[in-house]
């Protein structure tokens, strides 16, 4: 008959969906899906047929949500960059401590000198942490490698991690545009010639999505467009880092492309916006590393014109190193600006449309079973308890 699950007693439950909050409610989970999530008072009729030696848990009132989304992360990655984080600071910028050496290229070097037992071990201790924390499925790049072996193994350390039942639910995505390798100087085209011929090796080791860092300094909308054209030919999702450092035409391109997800987007504007819901772009915000750069992304303009939002940690060594995305929730009411509501909507089903995934990120019968109960009674305790703690987990 399958495993049963009647979660009962939950004091408000946040779905995301169509239902909006409903108050006094039940879940019930069979074989990892949900199969009804609704007032409690019907719970009962529901239960008509069923088999009635399931698991039952009693919330005693507490805020029940979908699992958190965490679409931006990159947990791939050796050392650290606290240094540079102090001259940041002090009022170093983030091109000027990449042209002394640091930023990216840092994290490479280090990165390249580790073994992949390391790493693996590394990012696996991240990853627990963001699934203890509430957080059920991460998009995780890879993107610190920046060649072909290395960002290919990558790629398969995080294909390997997603089988681990005490982590996350895993987005394997291809990030080898994060930078130019060491090996190719100023050469970005040469550079992205060659990871072009890498797409292919990438989507059967394991990614699903491709992303590069469109931006002044970096890559170039043209060689931009190259990559993920031929990332897309290999059956990779396209994804973009879009105008973050400065408004070079990354969003623009998004919309060209149909990417799922434009991220970061502190300098679009609004007319960048309008092409983004046009286009279906989702725009996922970081913000974390917003209040880092001291600069917002236009929520307004992009909420106005009709663009999912979407929400990612950012967790990197050079700008942010939480796994929390309950604390991201609270700083995008903070810092950019949204409801509680419309931020616990990004983190939920705004992930899930940035990372195409239809079958969860909503407490709907029919999505899959990852929920979080809360250490709260109402979904406004995540703007007041800037790191809410979940009492507990359900992952599938």
């Amino acid at each position: 008959m399958g495993e049963l699950t009647i979660i009962s007693s939950i004091g408000r439950l946040f779905t995301a969906g169509a239902a909006g909050v409903v108050e006094n409610a039940a879940v019930v989970i069979r074989d990892g899906t949900i199969s009804f999530a609704g007032p409690e008072a019907l719970l009962a009729e529901h239960l008509v047929g069923i088999r009635s030696d399931g698991t039952e848990v009693d919330l005693k009132g507490a805020l029940v949500t979908p699992g958190l989304i965490d679409a931006h992360s990159h947990p791939v990655y050796a050392g650290n960059r606290f240094a540079e984080i102090a001259q940041r600071s002090a009022g170093a910028s983030y091109s000027q401590i990449a042209a002394s050496g640091g930023g990216i290229a840092a994290t490479v070097a280090a990165t390249r000198a580790a073994s992949s037992d390391s790493l693996a071990s590394a990012a696996r201790h991240r990853l627990r942490s963001w699934l203890d924390g509430g957080t059920t499925t991460v998009e995780a790049k890879t993107g610190y490698h920046l060649d072909g072996p290395g960002e290919i193994e990558a790629v398969r350390i995080l294909a390997g991690l997603a089988g681990e039942p005490d982590l996350p639910s895993i987005e394997v995505t291809w990030l080898a545009g994060h930078g130019i390798g060491p090996e190719y100087g100023d050469d970005g085209d040469g550079y992205i010639d060659e990871a072009c011929r890498w797409c292919a090796d990438a989507r059967s080791a394991g990614a699903r999505h491709a992303d590069v860092f469109c931006d002044e300094g970096y890559f170039t909308v043209e060689q931009s467009r190259r990559l993920l054209t031929a990332a897309s030919s290999a059956g990779m999702l396209p994804r973009i880092h879009a105008d973050e450092l400065a408004r070079t035409g990354g969003a623009r391109l998004a919309a060209e492309l149909g990417c799922s997800s434009a991220d970061h987007l502190l300098r679009v504007e609004a007319t960048d916006a309008r092409l983004l819901a046009d286009a279906g772009v989702v725009a996922t915000l970081a913000p974390v590393t917003a209040l880092a750069m001291g600069r917002r992304p236009p929520v307004r303009a992009l909420l106005e014109a009709g663009v999912t939002i979407a929400l990612g940690s950012d967790h990197n060594p050079g700008t942010c190193g939480t796994t929390s995305m309950s604390l991201v929730v609270a700083l995008a009411v903070a810092e950019l600006g949204l409801s509680v509501h419309q931020a616990l909507e990004a983190a939920t089903a705004g992930g899930a449309a940035s990372l195409h995934l239809a079958d969860r990120g909503r407490i709907v019968a029919g999505s899959r079973a990852d929920i979080v109960a809360w250490d709260a009674d109402h979904e406004g305790a995540f703007s007041w308890n800037y790191g809410l703690r979940p009492l507990r987990i359900w992952k599938a």
